[in-house]
């Protein structure tokens, strides 16, 4: 076996542990409001952008406009966020954040802060753009389909 394919194949699983180490880390907060990964991923990008269409959900979670839906209804039962429709094309929603929806992203924030403050801190500043060069390069080749 190569060097290359060793390096990658233990980068690899590093990686999937750091995952499972993160999601523990994030998981209380999704317990205590009782919401998946993806219902947070949308409440995310909803405050990231104010407001979502029903299409951009279903882009976000990799879904039909039919699932996304659903989704969002749930987190419209549990008053996360709310549906408006657009002013100026009624034939389109808007997906935007309740209070509520606020407050479980602010506190996202602070699980997020612990989790900088208790890993990512201890890192040289050397060793922290290394690992954000990486991912920028990673992310981009995700993004543009170079790595298909």
């Amino acid at each position: 076996m190569t060097n290359t394919k060793v390096l990658l194949e233990e980068a690899q699983f590093y990686s999937e542990a750091i995952k499972m180490v993160m999601i523990k880390e994030y998981q209380s907060v999704l317990d205590e409001h009782e919401l998946t990964s993806k219902q947070l991923l949308i409440l995310q990008h909803i405050f990231i952008k104010n407001q979502l269409t029903i299409n951009e959900v279903s882009s976000i979670i990799s879904a039909t406009k039919s699932a996304a839906s659903q989704f969002i209804k749930k987190l419209e039962e549990k008053g996360y966020v709310k549906r408006e429709v657009n002013p100026e094309n009624r034939r389109e929603t808007f997906v935007r954040l309740e209070k509520k929806g606020e407050d479980l992203y602010r506190e996202m924030e602070a699980a997020n802060q612990r989790v900088i403050e208790k890993y990512y801190q201890k890192l040289s500043i050397v060793d922290i753009e290394s690992y954000h060069r990486v991912l920028k390069k990673l992310y981009e080749l995700t993004q543009t389909g170079w790595g298909e």
